[in-house]
């Protein structure tokens, strides 16, 4: 499917990252330049724990009441909507098609090889594709991205946002998002730099230089573990941490408990990453890393992983580029902006294509 209900760059966008412990939504207005946009609204609202099993939405209702709340303080209605998927049930691969071939028959040559590119039946999958820029330019093929995702998971995200009275327009991956954020923030460095976003399950990397996307991959790995660590040790749910540490409110007792195990995980899942990346591709290492998501809300994690990977690292601010309107409340802005890396990036959708 294609979701072509507005003019693209004439009206506001909001851009809705459902997590599995919070919902991110970031109001995005176009200015006059191309390149030119101005955040007017932000929020951060905790849903329950038990909303989700891994990925899927089992509590509709929960998430329904937390996009309405949004709603209430955004003081929106009807809004054009960005929203996004990822896990398990969404498949990105490279592959290679005929250069000549223009985009109506190089989607109907995909429909013909479905069976050997898609591991799914066609009735049950939504799919999309987008030519990849190459460094040879002699090559008779072109790099194809596929992105397919299954339409159960798409389906539910979209029933969520459309029962809480917003217009969803575009179904994005949160890895293409956070791709689009990476690249409108980048300085066009003359060398590989990687974000990591890390959220509650899922770790997305992305690693650029000169403007162009050189490796980006979804891994299993969050900060479920260390909520489960902190709530065991403090001997209560994960959902009352996240409310304590929402409101510093929790034990600091947690930091020396738990913490240090955490950033040990972490630094060896980066430093995985990274030989991953230099096995699968020749190029160098990462000289600088930028850090987002909930991961980015950790005391002194900048500092620390900085020492241990031995590279220069910083909180990725997604509003580098964006102007601030005064409806925003700066103090709410500086206390979550790791965390609005992926809702930013997809209010920054400045096409309608959506997943097929």
């Amino acid at each position: 499917m294609k979701f072509t209900v507005f003019t693209p760059k004439t009206k506001p966008l909001l851009g809705i990252d459902i997590g599995t412990t919070f919902i991110k939504a970031v109001l995005l207005a176009p200015g006059k330049q191309p390149s030119e946009w101005q955040c007017q609204g932000i929020a951060c609202e905790l849903i329950p724990t038990s909303a989700f099993k891994e990925r899927d939405i089992l509590d509709f209702d929960s998430i329904v009441i937390t996009l309405k709340q949004i709603m209430l303080k955004l003081s929106l209605k009807q809004q054009a909507t960005v929203i996004a998927v990822s896990g398990s049930a969404v498949i990105s691969k490279m592959i290679r098609m005929p250069k000549q071939l223009n985009d109506l028959h190089l989607e109907e040559h995909i429909h013909i090889e479905a069976d050997s590119l898609i591991p799914y039946q066609l009735e049950h999958v939504y799919w999309d594709f987008e030519r990849v820029p190459q460094r040879s330019t002699h090559s008779h093929f072109d790099n194809v991205l596929l992105t397919v995702a299954h339409k159960q998971l798409v389906d539910n995200r979209m029933t969520v946002v459309r029962e809480a009275g917003l217009k969803p327009v575009i179904v994005d991956t949160e890895l293409d998002a956070l791709e689009n954020l990476v690249l409108f923030n980048n300085d066009h460095r003359n060398s590989e730099d990687a974000t990591i976003h890390v959220g509650n399950e899922l770790m997305h990397i992305i690693v650029v230089k000169n403007n162009q996307v050189l490796y980006s991959k979804e891994h299993q790995f969050g900060i479920n573990s260390l909520l489960q660590d902190i709530a065991l040790t403090q001997q209560c749910s994960v959902t009352e941490i996240l409310n304590k540490l929402s409101q510093n409110e929790l034990n600091p007792q947690w930091q020396t408990d738990v913490l240090p195990i955490f950033y040990a995980q972490l630094t060896q899942q980066i430093l995985r990453v990274f030989q991953l990346m230099q096995d699968t591709l020749d190029i160098d290492s990462p000289q600088r890393l930028q850090l987002c998501g909930g991961v980015g809300m950790l005391p002194n994690i900048t500092q620390l992983l900085s020492q241990a990977l031995e590279l220069e690292v910083n909180l990725l601010d997604p509003t580098t580029h964006i102007s601030i309107s005064d409806k925003v409340s700066s103090e709410q802005l500086e206390a979550c902006k790791p965390m609005l890396c992926i809702a930013t990036g997809l209010a920054l959708r400045n096409s309608c294509d959506g997943i097929h």
